[in-house]
């Protein structure tokens, strides 16, 4: 068994990075590399426990391994976790690991087979050699352990010692101190040929869940079993899978597309072939590695699940939040060279603002737009039928004339649209309508929502249904009532309202500010209630920047959700506008994760979630939070103050139209003055968008 003899050089040593230069005796300029580039490649690419996994089973796949073995602690962790991952590819001799493997940024696909794995039937994930870096956005030390031709080399990489690395130095590969050559895990049998990464000293400071981790690991692959068979822990990988109401094919497909096997398959442009499937579950999908359309390139993951960038619309509020599907493509990943690349250096997201993607992109975009279409179309037609088979319906549409049925049954259509609604929503919803019928208020008020798109009429229909079919009169009151205090907010804002007592006081009196569905929950809870001692941020004065508080079910109904809010001011002490940093965003983090810890052991454990409202982000702040939310658990929410004051405008100043038609219908003597006027036509903020305006650098 060969072993190293010394330590192996991480680099080429005959690069020119690596002469000692005397500048006195040589004008040459060279470009040299610090340790500190490991952890802009590595870390920041590769920022979560599933992105760091799937590309060491890439490396498998490279490697020809016919099975991959995960061994990873979830559901547990603690100092000493590992995660290992062992396959039955190829392997390397003590040559190829350092001429190739300890080589940051070769250009696999110019050597050898190309773009083929070395036994030629394989098409390789890997191409600009960055990947094995993969681990240090999880792990502080790598190990490995590999065996080929009768020989075994082994050696570790320390990740703090590589950020340490002087530009003139190359990094000394240790020896590993698990020399023992890779093992069948099944059988504990050595492997003829194979290798072992083990990932030690762990980043991440809790476990992942396994259910979610496996589920996000099936998006990240489309490799069928008998090419490769995966294992994590005790449980075989498997092809992506989940639910669905409905799903294209086989439940309809656009004209001219032909399926096969239940994918779609059709050319984008240029004879560029793609194969896809669009589904939508029955209630709305929580977590962001589930929620969209997943592009996958050569049996892997090239875009993780997003919506082709598709404005939000009309469509897109009846049933965005339940779309998921695959789109095979590929065409995205062929070329040997980096300028052929259309896939970002994490190999999860692709180059969206390459021009050779934007018919690609269009095409998305519109099978979108009428899998939405298709979708709201059958689950009308799926509520029609159950509306009108449920027994308690026929009784109360058993007096009713021809058109007021054909009237509730059009209310039924559209009331399907709420979110997570159930049939027993809908017949209550409709029992209310139609117990009120005679009410020539309600009738007013069906004839108002009427008059708007469907997805405007989902959210008044779904406002009755919260609030309940309540005097005209009152509900205008409430949301004049409301606007007022909306108008309150982002006054004090924009003159930079301090955090205590102004904003506090503010959010703590009107918690629907922050989501008008929440005025079911209670005040502010202290933090100290769930054992988190919370550290406020303060500025240059001393002031605090930020509060945090939860929301919870008032007594005596049961606690079944927390959400954790935490606010930062919009404004500095000086005036300026202020951005929340990653740093912030990562403490926000940890506050949730103690909820959750706090709570999983109580019965039913409550469902805890956050929601963190700033100004704007850093360009640090919003890679961090777009890294938290891909993870999905726990479910965080990230909004600026002009998003969460847009949304909550918007559906009250809506709401209140249609309150105060009816108000002045009822009695026209008494109108509204001018002030009241111009309240309603008040035009909401010019953007929606979730980010900043203008992000200042860091």
């Amino acid at each position: 068994m060969l072993q190293p003899n010394q330590p192996v050089p991480m680099g080429d040593s005959s690069s020119p990075a690596n002469l000692a230069i005397d500048s006195q005796d040589s004008d040459q300029l060279y470009l040299k590399f610090g340790g500190s580039l490991v952890e802009q490649l590595g870390a920041q690419l590769y920022p979560s426990v599933t992105a760091t996994v799937a590309e060491l089973i890439s490396n498998a796949w490279d490697a020809d391994a016919r099975r991959v073995w995960v061994s990873m602690p979830l559901g547990s962790w603690g100092l000493d976790s590992q995660i290992v991952v062992t396959d039955d590819g190829n392997g390397m001799t003590r040559a190829q690991a350092q001429h190739a493997y300890l080589v940051v940024g070769r250009k696999r696909r110019l050597e050898g087979n190309g773009e083929m794995s070395e036994s030629g039937r394989r098409r390789v994930h890997g191409r600009k050699g960055i990947g094995k870096l993969a681990a240090f956005g999880t792990a502080g030390v790598l190990e490995c352990s590999t065996v080929r031709d009768g020989t075994h080399t082994a050696f570790r990489l320390d990740y703090d010692q590589i950020r340490k690395l002087d530009p003139a130095s190359d990094y000394q590969v240790e020896p590993a101190e698990d020399v023992s050559p890779p093992t069948d895990p099944d059988t504990g049998s050595p492997l003829a040929h194979g290798t072992r990464i083990t990932l030690s000293r762990l980043l991440q400071k809790r476990s992942l869940q396994e259910a979610d981790f496996i589920r996000s690991m099936a998006r990240r692959f489309a490799i069928n079993t008998s090419e490769m068979a995966v294992k994590i822990n005790t449980t075989d990988l498997q092809r992506f899978d989940v639910a669905t109401e409905f799903r294209f094919p086989p439940d309809g497909l656009p004209e001219g597309v032909v399926a096969e096997d239940d994918w779609a398959i059709e050319s984008v442009a240029d004879g560029c072939q793609v194969k896809w499937w669009i589904g939508f579950t029955d209630k709305p999908i929580e977590g962001e590695s589930l929620l969209g359309i997943s592009v996958l390139a050569n049996g892997k993951m090239a875009q993780r699940p997003f919506l082709f960038d598709r404005t939000k619309g009309t469509e897109g509020q009846l049933g965005q939040q339940s779309i998921v599907g695959e789109v095979q493509a590929d065409w995205l990943d062929v070329g040997i060279d980096v300028e052929d690349d259309l896939i970002q250096s994490n190999r999860d997201q692709l180059q969206l603002e390459d021009d050779r993607l934007t018919k690609f992109v269009e095409w998305g975009q519109r099978r979108i737009a009428w899998a939405l279409r298709e979708r709201n179309k059958l689950r009308g037609e799926k509520a029609i039928e159950a509306f009108q088979e449920t027994t308690e319906m026929a009784e109360l549409l058993s007096d009713c004339t021809n058109d007021e049925r054909k009237r509730y049954r059009r209310i039924a259509v559209v009331a399907s649209g709420f979110a997570e609604t159930s049939q027993q929503d809908l017949v209550s919803l409709m029992r209310s309508v139609i117990d009120a019928r005679s009410d020539v208020v309600v009738r007013s008020l069906i004839e108002d929502i009427e008059k708007n798109d469907d997805a405007t009429q989902v959210q008044m229909w779904d406002l009755v249904r919260r609030f309940g079919l309540v005097d005209a009169r009152r509900m205008y009151g409430i949301v004049q009532a409301r606007l007022e205090t909306i108008r309150s907010l982002k006054k004090a804002l924009a003159d930079g309202m301090r955090e205590v007592p102004g904003l506090h006081n503010i959010v703590r009196k009107d918690p629907w500010l922050l989501d008008p569905r929440w005025h079911y929950l209670s005040d502010e809870i202290d933090m100290t209630k769930f054992g988190v001692m919370f550290q406020p941020e303060q500025d240059e004065t001393g002031d605090r920047l930020d509060f945090m508080f939860a929301l919870l079910p008032k007594a005596p109904a049961t606690i079944d959700e927390i959400i954790v809010v935490e606010i930062k001011r919009s404004r500095d002490s000086k005036g300026a506008p202020r951005s929340a940093t990653d740093l912030e965003v990562d403490k926000f983090h940890s506050y949730v994760l103690d909820v959750i810890e706090k709570e999983k052991n109580n019965t039913p454990e409550p469902r805890v979630r956050g929601l963190m409202v700033a100004d704007s982000y850093t360009p640090a702040g919003q890679r961090k939070r777009d890294s938290l939310q891909r993870l999905g658990h726990p479910q965080l929410d990230f909004k600026t103050w002009e998003r969460l004051i847009d949304e909550t405008e918007r559906m009250h100043l809506g709401w209140l139209n249609v309150s105060k038609e009816r108000f002045e219908r009822e009695e026209p003597d008494k109108g509204t003055d001018g002030g009241e006027s111009a309240l309603v036509s008040a035009p909401p903020m010019s953007s929606a968008e979730d980010g900043p305006r203008s992000v200042p650098a860091d």
